[in-house]
């Protein structure tokens, strides 16, 4: 056998092949290279060094402590540069690993796998169906999240209301409450911090067995107003009751409980007072005593004076003369300008919520009770409370806003309803017609007879812009101003009233007043006289 100079192997430098030969010098008498005719290189006595067969051969012994260099795929010699050709190589593609069936219980140790076509099959399409339904998965969650909690809400809502019914309920049906904390409840309303805010002083409470009722004075819906007499002690004093029905809502009620706890904060002496309440014992309704006024509301004194109705002036009150609607109106603005002071937004000021009592002394009230009398003069919009329209500003009808300056415009509906004789403001209109009118900016034309300063009031208080009407303290100042001046020295004085001569019933106008009798044509055009020659 020849030994021969080992050729130079690709992937390494002479350096390397030149220390690898050095190191195989040791060992040649155990290791061979033997060069066959087919282009193999047979290297034996590979044994102690194995790195002598490259890095694609590998060493193998055999049992009678030989070695050599095979390729470990199919055992042939490598090729002269130690290579093996015919090796297998795994393809890049990855492939899904089969799935690995555990063995029953009657084998042990086996292992059954899926075709490779049909496992790569089943797993895209299991991977498909999770995909495709990753979104119809998210959806009913989600939807399922978002029913309980509207349910949970729900069941919050309603398990809250009740507790406060029942809380309130027994707030009322109990004992007597502290009426120094005031009689509202902090959940019954929501207090505005830019108007009054007050305490509230001691209210007296007085015993259902010191009030005897005398008569009737009025009756709505909810409640009744009587004349009574109050017996504390040895003195006595007429009163007036107002007494809530068994019937009543309990927004009726509440709107009661309301006007006592506002009534009692107020000391003027054109503000009705309170003297005391009854509270609610078992069945039994509360009751709320005030200061009696023997003539009732304004509206009815005026009406009374008007030359349109036939009824006569009330007993005991004098006729109204324009210093008497003038000396009205003074009491009006005195009484608006100290609420105005404590940030007191009254929002149903007109001629029915003021009391007239004895030498024409007016106070404003809020019964509560005239929303129930003066239907007509209220009406509902979008499904709200009772609401006095023709009385309302702008901002109040369309946005619901209440505050100082739509006072303001209310107490200029109050003077034309003065000078008018209670008449109904926007007269032979209807609510809705009302409504229309006040979005159209159409306003009130002053009343017949009215002192011109008294109409630039009026226009004052019925400014667009909230912002530029007259305060309070101004109309006051210049009413108090023209006391005493001749109110009539500016205005015509009214023509004579002509005869009638139609004795028929329609003689009369809308306003009650006479029709003018009907008069004969003239012939303005006459021919003129023939000349004579």
């Amino acid at each position: 056998m020849e030994r021969r100079r080992m050729p130079r192997r690709r992937g390494l430098s002479s350096a390397e092949i030149r220390a690898e030969l050095s190191a195989t010098t040791e060992s040649t008498q155990q290791s061979e290279i033997i060069l066959p005719i087919n282009g193999n290189a047979v290297i034996t006595g590979c044994k102690d060094r194995p790195q002598i067969c490259g890095k694609e051969a590998a060493c193998r012994s055999f049992t009678d402590n030989t070695s050599k260099c095979v390729c470990p795929h199919d055992l042939s010699p490598p090729t002269t540069d130690l290579k093996c050709p015919n090796r297998l190589i795994v393809p890049l593609t990855p492939r899904p690993i089969p799935n690995i069936i555990p063995p029953n219980g009657n084998s042990t140790n086996s292992t059954t796998a899926l075709p490779e076509a049909e496992q790569y099959f089943h797993t895209v399409q299991q991977v498909e169906r999770v995909r495709l339904r990753v979104p119809e998965i998210v959806g009913i969650a989600v939807a399922f999240v978002a029913v309980l909690a509207i349910l949970l809400s729900i069941v919050y809502c309603v398990k809250k209301r009740s507790y406060n019914v029942k809380s309130q309920r027994n707030s009322l049906d109990g004992t007597p409450m502290n009426l120094k904390k005031g009689l509202l409840l902090a959940n019954k309303y929501t207090p505005n911090p830019q108007y009054f805010s007050c305490a509230s002083p001691e209210v007296p409470i007085l015993q259902r067995e010191s009030l005897v009722f005398l008569e009737d004075i009025g009756e709505g819906c909810f409640g009744k107003v009587y004349k009574g007499e109050s017996c504390v002690g040895d003195s006595k004093e007429i009163v007036a009751i107002k007494v809530l029905k068994e019937s009543a809502s309990r927004e009726a009620e509440e709107d009661f409980m309301r006007e006592v706890d506002i009534m009692s904060t107020f000391g003027h002496r054109n503000i009705l007072s309170l003297k005391g309440v009854v509270l609610r014992e078992g069945n039994n309704s509360p009751w709320m005593v005030f200061e009696y006024m023997p003539y009732g509301d304004l509206a009815e004194v005026l009406r009374s004076n008007s030359r349109q109705f036939s009824r006569s002036t009330k007993p005991g009150l004098q006729p109204l003369t324009q210093e008497s609607l003038h000396w009205i109106t003074i009491q009006i603005a005195a009484g608006m300008t100290y609420l105005s002071g404590q940030r007191f937004v009254h929002r149903d000021l007109a001629c029915r919520n003021c009391l007239v009592g004895s030498d024409l002394v007016v106070k404003i009230a809020d019964f509560g009770m005239s929303r129930d009398v003066y239907t007509c003069d209220y009406y509902k919009i979008g499904g709200s409370r009772l609401l006095p329209v023709r009385w309302m500003s702008p901002e109040s009808v369309m946005y619901g806003r209440f505050t100082l300056e739509s006072d303001v415009w209310s107490f200029g509906v109050v003077l034309w309803e003065v000078y008018s004789f209670g008449k109904q403001p926007y007269y032979g209109h209807n609510n809705e017609e009302v409504v229309k009118l006040i979005f159209q900016g159409i306003m009130l034309i002053p009343p017949e007879g009215c002192p011109p300063f008294v109409c630039q009031l009026m226009r004052e208080c019925w400014k667009t812009d909230p912002k530029d009407r007259i305060k309070f303290s101004e109309i006051l100042e210049r009413l108090e101003k023209a006391k005493g001046k001749s109110i009539q020295q500016d205005t015509l004085p009214r023509p004579p009233q002509g005869p009638v001569t139609i004795r028929t019933p329609d003689v009369l106008d809308p306003d009650g007043y006479l029709l003018p009798a009907p008069t004969k044509p003239h012939e303005y055009l006459q021919t003129l006289p023939a000349l004579s020659d």
